[in-house]
């Protein structure tokens, strides 16, 4: 779970927050006036970041979300698969339910 902290809390307490990056493994959202503004993450966690950001700047056009679902991304055929669905969904009679 991600935990929040204030800009304040942060400047006082950063190498105690650091040390729960570190340590326990934890990610860190700095809030400003009560909104995200920054996080506190592992190296690892950039390094993580960084390789995705890389990965995505390989498939210019691509949406991020298709990406993410790698061989899906590539297919051309995703409207037809999709009119599929939805056709099958309007013929069916749905599901009992019990009340």
């Amino acid at each position: 779970m991600t935990k929040s902290f204030s800009t304040a809390d942060i400047k006082a307490r950063l190498s105690e927050m650091i040390g729960k990056v570190i340590y326990g493994h934890e990610r860190l959202v700095v809030l400003r006036r009560g909104k995200p503004v920054a996080a506190l993450v592992s190296l690892q966690d950039l390094r993580r970041l960084e390789a995705l950001d890389s990965a995505g700047a390989e498939t210019p056009g691509v949406h991020p979300i298709m990406r993410a679902f790698g061989g899906w991304a590539e297919r051309d055929d995703l409207d037809t698969l999709t009119d599929e669905i939805y056709q099958k969904r309007a013929a069916s009679l749905g599901r009992e339910v019990e009340l």
